[in-house]
């Protein structure tokens, strides 16, 4: 089973004449979008139905990747939230 991953944050240069930390927000997102690909492409058995069907639980190793993917996700959501509210012409008040 493949993880469904966001395309990568690109700013456009009016963005980043908007709010300057999108650039490095746009490397954080790549770097966390290919910290996610490399956990999946090292943990196999990450989503092995396999074991799941044999009612085993993950390696230690295994577990902490699926965690960190969590995060990465969670990470990159934020960083997108952030996107939206600095390039916001009508901010809520």
């Amino acid at each position: 089973m493949e993880e469904r991953m966001e395309a990568l944050l690109r700013p456009t240069a009016n963005e980043l004449a908007l709010a300057p930390e999108l650039g490095v927000l746009a490397a954080l997102d790549a770097t966390l979008a290919t910290t996610a690909h490399q956990l999946i492409a090292e943990n196999p058995d990450l989503y092995s139905l396999e074991l799941a069907a044999r009612g085993e639980i993950p390696a230690p190793l295994t577990r902490k990747a699926n965690s960190l993917i969590f995060r990465v996700g969670e990470l990159r959501v934020e960083i997108r939230e952030s996107r939206a509210l600095a390039v916001d012409d009508d901010p809520p008040l």
